[in-house]
């Protein structure tokens, strides 16, 4: 078959990492044919990380998320005014317009349920049906156990599964630190670790390190064998649940298990901006959700699903470590903020991470 490439040409190759010779046909590709080409695939990231013919300075890689709740909100049609506003609202440190603000914490609790994935919320906008939106979830968590099943190596197929059947156990207590026994009876770091980090390579979870201090740079403080995880999606975390847990949810009577989907919203938000997230936990009482940097410091994020915003760890660590800037989420209204403490709600997360400032190197 002959074809003519061009530069108006746009070469796709879906599925890449099926082919085992596909990454090395790039290379050639790119130099004897005069077109773009895009290459994607499930598993992506193992398949490039396990790969010993990847074309190094021929590629140039983009990793792919969920869409993030801006994207979600411009798929159910908000009109951009009404965007520009709330950042108005947080660039003059002024309430949000009551009823944007009610807007809003309804869109964010629907993002939390329907999640990113591009069918899911495709369905949802369709059809107004969270039933409808979860026969998707579902069978997006079946595709990516079969995927596991088909790409994983060896017995890390049955371990993957079992680490990532196990994330809503492991969210669902007091204490969110990952515990290899709650996989299976007996379970250890040994025999799970490099399954968990295929998943984190495969890009269907995130790892939150705890930290030893809360200093930069705070990849060297953290503590590696300490962590949770969160699933990359929140909306399949909640396909996970029965329909009983997901109508408490949508009624706004589950208590038990709120607190757990808020946090992996914002870590998944978080993960989608490139931000690297961790926790702090000074004393079995007391803990910061998250630790990013911000503007080059070393920044606390607090979370708070209800409207009850009291937090003796986050003023506790305000008032001994003295961050440049501090944040705290919730269901309500922009605080008064003070010139480094800042109260926002939970749907404005990726705004203020919007208008973070560059810091440059002089």
């Amino acid at each position: 078959m002959d074809i003519q490439f061009d530069n108006d040409t746009l070469l796709f190759l879906d599925e890449i990492q099926a082919c085992g010779d596909a990454f090395t046909a790039l290379k050639f590709l790119s130099e004897d044919f005069p077109c773009d080409i895009i290459c994607s695939g499930s598993m992506l990231g193992v398949a490039v990380a396990s790969s010993s013919s990847f074309p190094v300075g021929y590629v140039e890689t983009w990793d792919m998320y969920p869409l993030t709740f801006l994207e979600f909100v411009d798929a159910m049609g908000v009109n951009p005014s009404i965007i520009d506003t709330i950042y108005q609202s947080i660039e003059n440190n002024k309430p949000i317009p009551i009823s944007i603000h009610e807007k809003f914490n309804q869109f964010f609790k629907d993002y939390i349920i329907i999640g990113g994935m591009p069918e899911v919320v495709q369905t949802y906008f369709q059809t107004k049906s969270y039933r409808e939106a979860l026969l998707i979830q579902r069978q997006i968590v079946d595709d990516y156990k079969n995927d596991m099943l088909k790409y994983a190596h060896g017995s890390e197929r049955i371990k993957a599964r079992e680490c990532y059947d196990s994330i809503p156990l492991q969210l669902a207590k007091e204490n969110k630190k990952f515990q290899y026994k709650l996989i299976k009876k007996g379970g250890n770091a040994r025999y799970y670790e490099s399954s968990l980090d295929w998943l984190k390579d495969s890009g269907l979870i995130i790892k939150t390190y705890r930290l030893k201090t809360p200093e930069i740079p705070l990849e060297i403080n953290k503590e590696p064998n300490i962590f949770k995880v969160y699933m990359a999606d929140t909306g399949l975390l909640v396909s996970q649940f029965d329909e009983a847990v997901i109508k408490a949810f949508i009624s706004g009577n589950l208590e038990h298990f709120k607190g757990a989907l808020y946090e992996n919203v914002i870590a998944q938000i978080l993960h989608s901006k490139k931000k690297d997230s961790y926790y702090f936990e000074p004393s079995q009482s007391q803990e910061i959700d998250f630790v990013i940097y911000y503007q080059g410091n070393v920044t606390p994020i607090e979370v708070k699903s209800s409207r009850n915003t009291v937090s003796t760890s986050f003023h506790n660590f305000i008032k001994t470590y003295k961050p440049s800037f501090a944040f705290k989420f919730s269901q309500k209204n922009i605080g008064e903020n003070s010139q480094n403490v800042c109260y926002y709600p939970l749907y404005t997360l990726e705004f203020v991470l919007n208008k973070e400032k560059p810091v440059l190197l002089k």
